[in-house]
């Protein structure tokens, strides 16, 4: 598995050592905290609203903010609870980028989960300790950490796999039976939207990047400086879809 090598270290360090995690650190989890935030600021705005009056089911948008925000502030809290519950939410992912449910009921249930993660935080905080840490072995207790944490970046990528796989292969087949056709009771018609291409492309960069430096990095017991790329290349992805937003005006409009 990921970073196994790393096991041969002395795991009695591990919880003096989380103490002295530089919680400031720049990686993939800023870099997604940075990105959920913009996400949630943008669909929050007065527009968004607009857009979503007139169609309900814009509302996706929102289930992708809290999620994505909520994925960056796992990874700077190291907790198997907390980071299991994370597992969960992001799960709400791929069922929103499916169009199977209904996507202001999955905003509901993101919003939940979030508020769930919260309390589970300030829970431990408060008491001075993390839940199951004294159950569990290191070993364990650090494989969930870890593992649970590559999987919502792999959920996270389902965003972009779900549209450029499932979803677009069939768009123009159903909106031949109309604009509420299959999935599209729950999701807007997006293959001629620039800005859903280049978010959904850079995005799938970003998974390989950052599950590349994951890997690279395994359990990190010594709180080694991440890499940068996965930080930077969010940038690439809201600057990128930026610029296709304004092509896509400035050519066939919204």
């Amino acid at each position: 598995m990921i970073g196994e090598k790393s096991m041969t270290e002395d795991n009695k360090n591990t919880t003096k050592e989380e103490q002295n995690t530089n919680k400031y650190l720049i990686g993939p989890g800023l870099g997604i905290i940075i990105m959920g935030m913009s996400y949630l600021v943008w669909w929050l705005m007065p527009f968004a609203f607009d857009a979503f009056n007139q169609d309900m089911r814009w509302a996706h948008n929102w289930v992708y903010a809290i999620v994505i925000l909520n994925i960056g502030a796992a990874w700077y809290y190291k907790s198997a609870v907390s980071r299991i519950i994370i597992v969960f939410q992001a799960f709400m992912l791929p069922v929103t980028a499916s169009g199977s449910f209904n996507t202001l009921i999955l905003t509901y249930v993101s919003a939940f989960i979030a508020i769930l993660w919260v309390f589970i935080g300030i829970t431990e905080k408060i008491k001075g300790k993390k839940f199951l840490i004294e159950k569990l072995k290191p070993k364990t207790w650090n494989w969930i950490n870890l593992h649970t944490m590559v999987f919502t970046w792999v959920l996270l990528a389902h965003i972009s796999l779900v549209f450029l796989i499932g979803r677009l292969p069939l768009e123009h087949q159903l909106l031949g039976f109309g604009t509420y056709a299959g999935y599209l009771v729950n999701l807007p018609p997006e293959s001629l939207e620039f800005a859903t291409w280049a978010f959904d492309i850079t995005l799938l960069a970003w998974a390989a990047i950052v599950l590349y430096e994951q890997v690279k990095m395994g359990y990190n017991y010594k709180n080694k400086p991440w890499p940068k790329l996965s930080f930077w290349w969010v940038f690439v992805c809201m600057g990128s879809s930026l610029i296709a937003l304004l092509i896509q005006e400035l050519t066939i409009g919204f």
